[in-house]
């Protein structure tokens, strides 16, 4: 009888875990700075770059569509990186990450690693997975 009960408790944990993780929405009319220490840009890495993230909604007139505008640079002020992605959102995590994409395809992510160092990867057509 102990054991069933065990095995009831640890099943009812396990499943809690497996289907706790995290959501948001995407996230309009913000604009969000983040030193990264380290960021790969389509397959080239630079450190100590400052990126921009600024997510502009539609405003029915001119245009339709949701749009992010994302510019990368140095320490210096140099633009290492800059576009305007469009029909894509802006998503912010309540542990700091920073995702720019679809609801299905990222293309570009912030994310502190084990010292809480921002690092971040930068894919636009391939994704980031």
């Amino acid at each position: 009888m102990k054991l069933k009960i065990l095995l009831t408790l640890i099943l009812l944990n396990f499943t809690l875990f497996l289907f706790a993780q995290e959501t948001t929405k995407p996230i309009n009319d913000v604009e969000i700075e983040r030193t990264v220490s380290i960021i790969d840009i389509e397959g080239k890495k630079y450190e100590n770059v400052k990126v921009n993230l600024k997510s502009i909604s539609p405003d029915y007139f001119i245009s339709d569509i949701y749009r992010v505008k994302v510019n990368i640079t140095t320490e210096e002020g140099k633009s290492l990186w800059k576009k305007t992605l469009k029909n894509v959102y802006l998503y912010v995590f309540s542990n700091g990450q920073v995702q720019v994409g679809k609801p299905n395809f990222d293309m570009i992510v912030l994310y502190k690693n084990d010292t809480g160092i921002f690092t971040g990867k930068v894919r636009e057509k391939e994704g980031v997975y």
